[in-house]
């Protein structure tokens, strides 16, 4: 803030040096004193009404989290603080016009603006104090929107994540579950035991459209949670669980279960600073929402090049066994058919389907199976994405020992490496590589939606941009002519109610913002027709139009 006064302090004194002076500078020491009491009424009363309507702009912004996350009251003392500047945003501008509408109303009102002309001095000289004032409202809230707003989010965001097992524990013993953001995952439990981070009675109901669906019960469970940049990881180890999805019932001595919720507010461009914008621009892998588009279209086009490689192999009159392995296990299986389901985004093998296990380290069978049905799945749970690895599911599987037939209600096998002939076609570029997905003939209806998803998300994002930035700068710069009409309509408007000047500026206000939000509407929209500098445009015409009131204002007030 210290340069928004002295580049303020510097046109104060340029414009008394070149308006007012003799040579013992008499009459600049008297204009200073005139403007010094006006500065001193501004300043009462704009840093009143900025913290007023701070703190009421700010407790409304907290309920939000309240109500999604549960947080409690010292997270919401410390949303206070964090939600501030997004609210000074808006709360200067506001808090400034009403100082300057009231202030030089009042002075109007008590005759001093036509004893200041009756005495020889230019009523333009009495604009100064409003004007500086408008100039470091306008530094400010440009400073606020491009650098230190985005900033109090992420920090507001990392309070939230910081305390997310004390607001999931807290949300299950005041409702008995616990629903992530997206409500995709939702945690039931019969008790919490807080000290040891864990649940008693639990149901975990998994919902997330990037793997299958299903539903996990078990009689304790532990939680912990694994915050990474773009998201947090919820991680229930459950104990004597058992899972039930498609494909059956199982039951399993031990189970992780993964859930994860997005960034809600530094995941939009709206809370970014021009750096990082820029940065997005030049590389839209980097903005998470582009990122998570671009990693299915690349994860499909993965599953696609390997359904295409199994088909081939499995079609052979000979050797038609296809090999996967891990660290552990190395896997051969075959069957009659081999189909891509798009729908749950897996590979089936179905019909006569064999498999043999081998141990890797010594080579030896482990074991053989035969069943009816093999899925074949790009694991969702990888610490990175998009995703390398692979999971093997085989329902209802049946193996021969000493004789006897024995079914295996689920053999599972996890972590089995993406082979090397498949690996070896994929960029590292993964929009690039989804965009050309240059080794695959006949690309599915769902891979090329998802390339198409993809394109339109980077296409947004690039003009949601560009609509950010000229909406900050439009309004930062209105400031200056919102204000100036403040004042204008304050002395216009001298013989009313004091607050009839304010309710007038108003109106401007309002016109500047619908000018910037139908500016940004014409931007974003994609289907209307106008181009992006068309709704760019329509901002800055906005602020122009208003520039032309506050100049005719001005002029009548000069001349009466």
């Amino acid at each position: 803030m210290p340069v928004c006064f002295r580049l303020a302090a510097g046109f104060y004194y340029f414009c008394c040096k070149n308006t007012l002076f003799d040579e013992n500078n008499i009459g600049i020491v008297m204009v200073f004193i005139l403007h010094r009491y006006i500065f001193r009424e501004l300043f009462k009363v704009f840093v009143l009404s900025a913290m007023a309507l701070g703190v009421i702009m700010s407790l409304g912004s907290l309920l939000r989290p309240v109500q999604e996350y549960g947080v409690g009251p010292k997270q919401v003392l410390d949303l206070l603080y964090y939600f501030m500047p997004i609210t000074l945003t808006f709360v200067l501008p506001v808090a400034a016009l009403f100082a300057t509408s009231l202030v030089y109303g009042r002075i109007a009102a008590d005759n001093e603006f036509d004893a200041c002309k009756a005495s020889g001095i230019s009523p333009a000289m009495l604009f100064y104090p409003g004007l500086i004032l408008a100039i470091i409202v306008s530094i400010a809230n440009l400073l606020l929107s491009f650098h230190v707003v985005p900033v109090y989010v992420r920090k507001a965001e990392a309070a939230v994540k910081a305390d997310a097992k004390q607001i999931l524990f807290r949300n299950i013993q005041r409702q008995g579950y616990y629903c992530l953001p997206g409500g995709q995952f939702r945690i039931y439990a019969d008790a919490v035991d807080v000290k040891n981070s864990g649940l008693l009675g639990v149901a975990i109901i998994d919902a997330d459209k990037s793997r299958e669906k299903r539903l996990i019960t078990a009689e304790s469970a532990t939680i912990n949670f694994d915050d990474t940049a773009k998201t947090n990881e919820v991680k229930v180890f459950a104990k004597n669980a058992f899972q039930f999805d498609e494909y059956g019932g199982a039951f399993f001595k031990a189970i992780s279960i993964i859930g994860e919720f997005e960034s809600p507010m530094s995941d939009s461009v709206k809370f970014r600073k021009i750096d990082q914008m820029n940065a997005i621009k030049a590389a839209p892998i980097n903005y998470y929402p582009v990122a998570l588009t671009a990693w299915n279209a690349y994860e499909q086009l993965t599953l696609e090049m390997l359904f295409g490689e199994i088909n081939n192999v499995l079609s052979a009159e000979t050797a038609n066994f296809y090999q996967l392995h891990n660290d552990e296990s190395l896997i051969r299986f075959t069957g009659e058919k081999t189909v891509l389901n798009n729908a749950n985004s897996t590979i089936e093998i179905v019909g006569k389907v064999v498999l043999f296990e081998y141990s890797k380290s010594t080579g030896e069978l482990a074991k053989n199976y035969r069943g009816e049905k093999l899925v074949i799945q790009l694991s969702a749970e990888t610490a990175v994405r998009p995703s390398s690895k692979i999971i093997l599911t085989f329902p209802n599987a049946v193996w021969l020992d000493r004789g006897i037939e024995y079914m295996k209600p689920r053999y599972t096998a996890k972590d089995l490496v993406l082979p090397d002939s498949v690996a070896a076609k994929l960029g590292e570029d993964v929009i690039d590589t989804a965009k050309k997905h240059l080794y695959l003939d006949n690309p599915s209806k769902k891979l090329s939606a998802l390339i198409a998803e993809m394109k339109r998300k980077i296409r947004v994002t690039l003009v949601e941009i560009k609509a950010e930035i000229h909406s900050r700068l439009v309004f930062g710069i209105g400031c200056i002519t919102l204000i100036l009409i403040g004042i204008e309509l304050g002395i216009k408007y001298r013989g009313g109610h004091l607050l009839t000047a304010f309710g007038f500026s108003s109106i401007p206000a309002a016109a500047l913002l619908i000018f910037i939000m139908a500016g940004k509407n014409i931007t974003k929209n994609q289907r209307s027709g106008f181009g992006d500098e068309i709704g760019v445009a329509f901002m800055w015409l906005g602020l122009f139009i208003l520039s032309i009131v506050a100049v005719s204002l001005y002029r009548k007030i000069l001349r009466n």
